[in-house]
């Protein structure tokens, strides 16, 4: 895997940039911190050197100048180190003790450099806090040099640079892995969709049960690979069942157009053998307007939000009609829902018509002499449960799934009327309203289940 292209990687280059932004505020945040304790830390040092003066002020009071500046004299040897200052002037800025060669310009409590008798070692800053003051016509200095916040600095600092650098170092190896692995993904993705594009309806992004966003772009893909492949397979199957399905029609339809013929050339009324050719020709029409509506339906034209519709009233209306129509078959049907609960749906009506009149056929013309068909609706929750339930053959488990398949029959020598397209319009309507739709066993006989999500 070429580097170049993981380090051009999203990944990649959003933790770099937030590591720019981490080294900007921690620098920020360093420089601030660092300026806040050496502010507190002269403060004290320099709260301490006051302290030192007033001590010898006092002391300066109660035995005399003599004495302090014997003692001055006794103690600087003990400051021979050069981080700390005591000495003592008279008027005329002449050392009278202590280890300063020259006292400073101005009284007060102050930072900056002291003319030390003991020369600074090398790399060592000649910073001091101190305190300058009149002493009975001298001058008192009492200074401390910064040594401890020159080493606080330099603690600080490094601590940070050290921090910092781990912190970004960490950061960028991360971000190289996250972009590795996101290019790795994103090749993936890139191989199924080439593979897809040359015709392999099989072709599959690997999912790796992930919930990152890749991995959410895959399976929202896959879905969409899953879709084109069943289309696909349908044009395919869809293009051999109709060649099977026209050929029977077409030649009854030629051999019947050639008795017209022969009548005519008779004499004789052809009005019968013309109307059968009508009759063949109304069939495939309405097989080929019935695959129409369905390629429609799942190519998804119209995406428009769908208006609010009261399934049961669509029901009721069908149920009184269909009612009829069992009876007429020797058949009979069981409408149940409760007329107090609102079943409200969004869905177009005239989709949702033709989808429970499907079932209801189906129910119809394959369940048989003595079928009895239950139809009910119902709500739970936040769902509507539509059910069609005959006592007739059923479907066989294993065959449940394929009926759904445009022009999938359970008669393979599809010698049976019908074009096989009930069921797949069904599912192709139900998917379009957002509902699931499962097929069990009755018991005997078989249960259509389609559940729509309620109107709120």
């Amino acid at each position: 895997m070429d580097r170049g292209d993981v380090l051009a990687g999203s990944a990649f280059t959003a933790v770099l940039r937030s590591a720019v932004g981490f080294v900007l505020v921690l620098i920020g945040v360093g420089w601030a911190t660092l300026g806040y304790l050496e502010q507190n830390l002269v403060a004290a040092l320099g709260d301490d050197v006051r302290a030192r003066w007033d001590i010898i002020a006092s002391d300066h009071a109660a035995v005399g100048p003599d004495h302090v500046a014997a003692m001055i004299e006794n103690v600087h040897p003990l400051y021979a180190a050069d981080n700390r200052a005591l000495a003592i002037f008279d008027s005329a800025d002449r050392r009278v003790a202590g280890n300063l060669r020259a006292p400073p310009a101005g009284d007060g409590l102050q930072v900056g450099p002291l003319d030390h008798a003991t020369p600074a070692k090398a790399g060592t800053r000649n910073d001091y806090v101190y305190y300058s003051g009149d002493l009975g016509g001298r001058r008192l200095i009492v200074g401390q040099r910064l040594d401890l916040v020159h080493q606080m600095r330099v603690f600080v600092l490094r601590t940070l640079a050290i921090t910092g650098f781990s912190v970004v170092l960490l950061m960028l190896t991360f971000g190289y892995f996250l972009s590795r692995q996101s290019l790795e993904r994103l090749r993936e993705i890139e191989t199924a969709l080439d593979r897809a594009a040359e015709g392999d309806i099989a072709a599959r992004i690997p999912e790796t049960g992930g919930n990152m966003q890749i991995d959410r772009v895959a399976r929202h893909m896959n879905r969409h690979l899953d879709r084109l492949a069943r289309l696909m397979t349908t044009t395919r199957d869809t293009a051999a069942a109709v060649a099977h399905d026209l050929k029977s029609p077409l030649a009854r339809a030629y051999l019947t157009l050639g008795r017209a013929r022969d009548r005519l050339d008779a004499g004789q009324d052809p009005r019968r053998e013309i109307e059968d050719t009508q009759g063949e020709l109304g069939q495939m029409r309405a097989m080929f307007d019935t695959y129409l509506q369905l390629a429609r339906i799942e190519a998804g034209t119209d995406e428009a939000r769908l208006p609010p519709v009261d399934l049961g009233g669509v029901l009721d209306d069908l149920a009184e009609t269909y009612a009829l129509v069992a009876e007429d078959a020797g058949q009979s049907l069981l409408y149940r829902r409760d007329r107090a609960v609102p079943c409200e749906i969004e869905g177009d009506t005239a989709m949702l018509q033709q989808m429970i009149m499907n079932l209801l056929q189906n129910a119809v013309t394959h369940g048989g002499a003595g079928n009895r068909i239950a139809l009910s609706l119902e709500r739970d929750e936040d769902r509507v449960r539509l059910r069609v339930a005959d006592t007739g053959p059923g479907i066989p488990e294993a065959a449940r799934a394929a009926v759904f398949e445009p022009f999938r029959r359970l008669d393979p020598s599809r010698s049976t009327p019908g074009s096989g397209l009930g069921l797949a319009l069904i599912r192709a309507i139900a998917e379009r309203h957002g509902a699931t739709i499962g097929l069990s066993d009755n018991a005997p006989g078989l249960r259509v289940e389609v559940v729509f999500p309620a109107r709120r």
